[in-house]
């Protein structure tokens, strides 16, 4: 059989078979997985029984940013519109690809009798739970840690293994220096009070966000990788589109948020990263001037197949997956002038995610 066969076919054990064309003309077989459930929708009041089995916890105290962050993400909104927002006062909730859905909840302030106090110690529980806790770099971080203190207390005490993520937000108007002390200092902070407490300080990771940099969409990405149904098979799949098409990196973005659902495993550089977002933004403009003047394909979905030239000969070339994925990968100018074969290997890869995370 030739690698123009059928695409991807699931055995049944759940595996399949991906034929993809090396540089040399190789062909190629990558495992998939089964199924996952992609959704945007925003909901309001969802009590905690109600909460979705793979899910991100966004916490932290009143005027933290977290509300800020997530609207920033997953309502499109520009940076500066977040800054006039109220207070969050119930429970909202956003879902993306995967059936991930990452819950706001209102601020917490030990200290307060007018703020909430801690949810329900059921929302922490579940093998797939992820604490996202949001602290203002330049607010009271004497109060904001005795709260994550105690966040991270109730959180252990019915999940040891729920991982935690503490975003120091707001640290765009920082100096380099002081972003590295701040971090440090908390670090230690938190270090020290779980060790004095016998709490598991491993599941432990800290991020420097901010609504003005883009960092945060990074931040968010690490932040769901362990909550993406079937990541191995994922990652294997753009680990094998990486070395039969020669790209230095490759990406599967959730294309609303631009946060990476999947990535290869070769080590991530930041500033690709950066331009990684920076061209998903681009080509999501030019798409809504130009989509009237496409066709949509049988499945009424208008298949995007675009190029862009970075700085240091470094191309892009993106492939859009589903209404919701898109596939980004980054080589240097050479690679990318294959087209047809980036092409092929791509709709391959493509037809396999589907079948993982399909829409």
């Amino acid at each position: 059989m030739n690698g123009y066969g059928n695409g991807s076919a699931l055995n049944g054990n759940g595996s399949s078979s991906i034929g993809m064309y090396g540089q040399d003309g190789a062909g190629d077989a990558g495992l998939i997985g089964q199924n996952g459930s992609p959704i945007y929708e925003s909901s309001q009041g969802k009590q905690s029984q109600q909460l979705a089995d793979r899910r991100v916890l966004f916490m932290g105290p009143p005027r933290s940013g977290k509300t800020s962050i997530l609207s920033m993400i997953f309502e499109d909104m520009m940076a500066y519109d977040t800054l006039g927002m109220m207070p969050t006062q119930q429970q909202v909730a956003y879902q993306m690809v995967g059936g991930i859905t990452f819950y706001d909840f209102p601020g917490i302030d030990y200290y307060s009798e007018t703020h909430s106090t801690m949810p329900d110690t059921a929302v922490f529980e579940g093998e797939h739970t992820s604490l996202v806790f949001v602290i203002d770099s330049q607010g009271d971080l004497q109060t904001a840690l005795a709260t994550l203190h105690g966040v991270i207390r109730t959180a252990q005490s019915v999940n040891p293994q729920i991982p935690i993520n503490v975003f120091i937000n707001k640290v765009d108007s920082l100096s380099e220096e002081l972003k590295h002390d701040i971090h440090h200092d908390i670090q230690q902070n938190v270090w020290k009070t779980m060790r004095y407490d016998n709490l598991n300080s491993s599941m432990v990771q800290f991020f420097l966000t901010s609504i003005f940099e883009g960092v945060v969409n990074e931040a968010m990405s690490r932040v769901i990788q362990s909550l993406v149904p079937h990541r191995s098979s994922l990652q294997t799949i753009l680990d094998s589109l990486c070395s039969k098409s020669g790209l230095d990196k490759v990406f599967l973005f959730d294309v609303a948020t631009r946060v990476y659902v999947a990535v290869d495993s070769s080590p991530t550089d930041p500033q690709i990263y950066k331009f990684a977002c920076q061209t998903l933004e681009a080509m999501d403009y030019v798409g809504e001037l130009c989509q009237e003047y496409v066709q949509p394909n049988e499945e009424g979905m208008v298949k995007q197949k675009v190029t862009f030239d970075l700085e240091g000969g470094i191309r892009v070339f993106i492939y859009q997956v589903n209404t919701y994925l898109s596939l980004l990968c980054v080589g240097n100018t050479q690679v990318i002038r294959q087209k047809s074969l980036l092409e092929f290997n791509g709709s391959k890869v493509a037809k396999a995610i589907r079948q993982i995370l399909p829409s």
